[in-house]
């Protein structure tokens, strides 16, 4: 049977062949540290206290007890993170007490926490041609080993997200495959996510993948690539094929030849972090490399903006110009786009053209254009001449302010919190698009529940089983949607179809079998966000230009 320990996924089963010897040199390490006596066991084991000692002999070879340690070298740092963390509770303990008995002196004593933590095992891990999401020239890398069916993966992920926002610039995470043994559609997910850097949305497909991690059954992988817009040929073509299986497997005996058991796991610049943490814990590392490497933690990188995913910081254009129309060439030097200046007719222009003085078309986009204006970009949007289209903006992941995420958090008040988010799902704009001209018999899907609230019945969701719409936003039959940001759903509002079109995260929570559930959706353009090389090219879910 497999181990299970908190907070992990079980671990895969241990290599044949030094199972045994594995486990009673865990045994000896686990009394060896937590009773603190090394040096006296070492001595009673009958092994010599020098500096590399002899353990075992084969013939003419001799295995030495460094490298035994190196085998070990990821099992004795769990083993050490263990001791802390029973010294750190009876500290807090200790503390705690403290505390209490001078509750009643006019100045509280300051509490300085110097309990070190124990420094872990730095390791080698190449990510040199493998696709990094943030800065690829980033100081420090973060080589993640994750399976897309695994809920603590798809936890981390949230985590390495809000980090991508924090230290803009000067981070930059590398993926890896690690699917469990258990995790029935891990490797197809893996291979689906590597399909969807053909398509230049890896990031995105990732997090939509990662937000369904506890349900991967289905069609959930062509529906996800449905609503990004995928060339869906391409798609298919490439989930049928073997190179990205390869590469899983390669990324899989990686993850084995290093000791791993289990996900997920970060190497922070190699040291090695087993999770899941919490953001301050990947940070605590992530800080102390920065300065090992002479930079300053708390000063933003100088090309914060460009990485950080949250600031499009690209303006509409004011300037007398209409985008009639685009076409996209792979190579965007070919590009061009159908603009019209002022009251004269549409033009073709390409990439470096003068459109005004001062403005020049500086990338074409399949509904947009950036434009270079003086020492700023701006942009400017495709005009769409269907009537009945439903216009989507693309979302603007500008943190709200702390009182509308406390209205969203905590809708009754400082007792009750609402659970955190399982995941960003993303929202091709064109898909979302087509999907809302059928507003009318989407918004008949809602029927009134049983339950109330301000005197109106909340919202229940009946004949959904074939909706492309409601299965790609994650809704299952007999879902009852409760709220939509910091408004409540119920039969007298229903403010998801405003909240899709307003340009801003979407946060949505609803109750499954009785529990609550909690999603955010984000509208992204396909090709915006990513790199435009491909798979193996560095690109972010940030800026590309």
């Amino acid at each position: 049977m497999a181990m299970e320990v908190a907070g992990t996924e079980p671990r895969e089963p241990l290599r044949e062949g030094r199972t045994h010897i594995r486990l009673r040199l865990l045994t000896l390490l686990a009394v060896t540290v937590l009773t603190g006596c090394g040096t006296d066991t070492q001595q009673s084991s009958g092994v010599q206290a020098t500096a590399d000692p002899v353990v075992a002999r084969i013939g003419e070879i001799a295995i030495t007890l460094a490298d035994v340690d190196r085998e070990l070298q990821l099992e004795r740092h769990d083993l050490a993170l263990a001791e802390y963390q029973l010294r750190f509770n009876t500290l807090k303990s200790m503390v705690d007490a403290e505390l209490t008995t001078a509750a009643t002196a006019e100045v509280q004593p300051a509490v300085d926490w110097l309990l070190p933590h124990p420094t872990p095992p730095r390791l080698d891990i190449n990510t040199a041609g493998r696709p990094l999401r943030g800065n690829p020239e980033a100081p420090v890398t973060l080589a993640v080993f994750c399976s897309y069916q695994s809920v603590h993966c798809a936890n981390t992920n949230l985590v390495l997200r809000a980090l991508l926002e924090r230290y803009a610039g000067w981070i930059a995470v590398a993926p890896f495959d690690f699917p469990m043994h258990y995790h029935r559609q891990g490797t197809q997910a893996a291979a689906a996510v590597q399909c969807a850097g053909q398509q230049n949305a890896p990031w995105s497909y990732a997090d939509g993948l990662y937000t369904r991690a506890k349900n991967l059954e289905g069609e959930v992988f062509t529906q996800l690539a449905s609503q990004l817009g995928f060339a869906r040929d391409a798609f298919d073509q490439c989930l049928g094929e073997t190179e990205g299986i390869d590469r899983i497997a390669a990324d899989t005996t990686l993850a084995r030849n290093l000791g791993l058991q289990s996900v997920p796991v970060v190497f922070v610049n190699g040291l090695y972090v087993k999770g899941p943490q919490s953001p301050e814990h990947y940070a605590m590392w992530i800080d102390r490399e920065l300065q090992r490497l002479g930079h300053d933690p708390a000063t933003p990188h100088i090309h914060a903006a460009r990485w950080r995913p949250s600031s499009d910081g690209i303006a509409e254009t004011q300037l007398p110009l209409q985008l009639n129309g685009t076409s996209v060439s792979s190579t965007p030097a070919q590009s061009t786009a159908l603009i019209r200046v002022r009251d004269a007719s549409a033009s073709r222009f390409s990439p470096g053209d003068a459109l005004l003085p001062g403005a020049t078309l500086k990338r074409v986009h399949e509904r947009h254009v950036m434009l270079q204006v003086g020492d700023r970009l701006e942009r400017l949007s495709l005009r769409s001449g269907d009537g009945n289209s439903v216009p989507v903006p693309k979302t603007d992941t500008t943190p709200r302010d702390e009182a509308t995420m406390r209205r969203i958090e905590q809708p009754e008040g400082e007792s009750r919190k609402l659970i955190p988010p399982s995941g960003v799902l993303p929202l091709g704009q064109e898909w979302l698009e087509q999907q809302l001209q059928n507003r009318e018999e989407l918004e008949k899907k809602f029927v009134d529940a049983e339950h109330e609230v301000d005197g109106y019945k909340l919202q229940r969701l009946e004949g959904i089983e074939n909706s492309e719409f409601f299965t790609a936003l994650g809704f299952e039959e007999g879902d009852v949607v409760v709220r939509v940001n910091d408004s409540w759903v119920h039969s007298g509002q229903n403010q998801l179809w405003d909240a899709l079109t307003s340009g801003q995260v979407v946060d949505v929570t609803y109750m499954r079998n009785g529990l609550p559930q909690r999603v955010q959706y984000v509208v992204q353009e396909k090709g915006y966000f990513e790199g435009s090389g491909g798979q193996g090219s560095s690109g972010n879910d940030g800026k590309t230009e």
